[in-house]
Order: C-alpha cells, then sequence, then structure tokens
C-alpha cells in the first residue's frame, strides 16, 4: 500500500516517528478501544495523528503518534468504538457525532447541611455545554 504524503510540506521537514498502535503487554491490536485522535503539527513524510487508547483486554493505557492508516484499520473494525471517542474537536457515541442540547451555570459549591450557615464562602459557577447522543447518553463540558 503506497504511503500518503502531506503534500505542504517540504521534503526536507522534520519527520517524526509514528509507533504502533498494539498493547505492549499483550502484544496484540485485537482489543484497542480508541479515546482520543488528534491532529499534529504539519511534518514530511507519512501522515500522522496523535492517539490515546486503551486494551480492553489488561486495561493498559498508551498515547503517541500513529500512522493515519493504522488508526483508520482500527475505526472499520466492527464494533472498535465501544464508548466515548474525541475526534478532533468532536465526540462521537454510538458511532455518530453528539450534538448540543444547552447550555447551563452550574454551582460548585454545595453546602453539607441544609442549616442557613454564613461560612464566608463565595459561589463558583461553572458554565457548561451538554452534549448528547441519539441513543440518550449525555455528558457536560465546561464552556
Amino acid at each position: 500500500m503506497p504511503s500518503m504524503k502531506n503534500p505542504l510540506v517540504p521534503g526536507d521537514a522534520i519527520r517524526p516517528h509514528a509507533e504502533p498502535l498494539r498493547c505492549r503487554q499483550c502484544r496484540s491490536a485485537d482489543h484497542l478501544d480508541l479515546e482520543t485522535i488528534e491532529s499534529i503539527d504539519p511534518h514530511a513524510g507519512d501522515l500522522m495523528v496523535w492517539v490515546s487508547y486503551r486494551c480492553l483486554a489488561c486495561e493498559a493505557s498508551y498515547a503517541h503518534n500513529a500512522a493515519f492508516h493504522d488508526v483508520a484499520a482500527v475505526l472499520n473494525r466492527s464494533g472498535s468504538v465501544s464508548g466515548l471517542l474525541q475526534f478532533g474537536g468532536m465526540y462521537f457515541h454510538c458511532g455518530e457525532p453528539m450534538t448540543f442540547a444547552k447550555s447551563s451555570t452550574r454551582s460548585v459549591y454545595a453546602p453539607i447541611t441544609t442549616d442557613d450557615v454564613d461560612d464566608g464562602l463565595l459561589d463558583v459557577y461553572l458554565k457548561t455545554r451538554v452534549i448528547q447522543c441519539r441513543c440518550g447518553f449525555r455528558m457536560e463540558l465546561p464552556a
């Protein structure tokens, strides 16, 4: 299979190293669950991405540069995405992009008692965005 080169980068640019997608403990790629896929700086050589994943068999986790075609091969396996995948700026669940549901503001201070106590703490609020999948899975992200 011919490798894909980035036509926008000169041939003498830095060539980062890609590591194979496999579990070092199991010595296999059969049980990998991809968690994030991110772009890396433009470079000479084969197309690569930064990927983080874990082995479902032994629970070992990894993160490193990987060849784009190796990542695509794992993604194209039937049932390879079991949970949540972050790909670029998008989150995927059930194999499809999640959509925004609503935004809200939440207080991060929750009193331990219902008595009216003036403890001098200031309320801290966190703006959030809620994303959801068609299956009903929802996740709250900082805005």
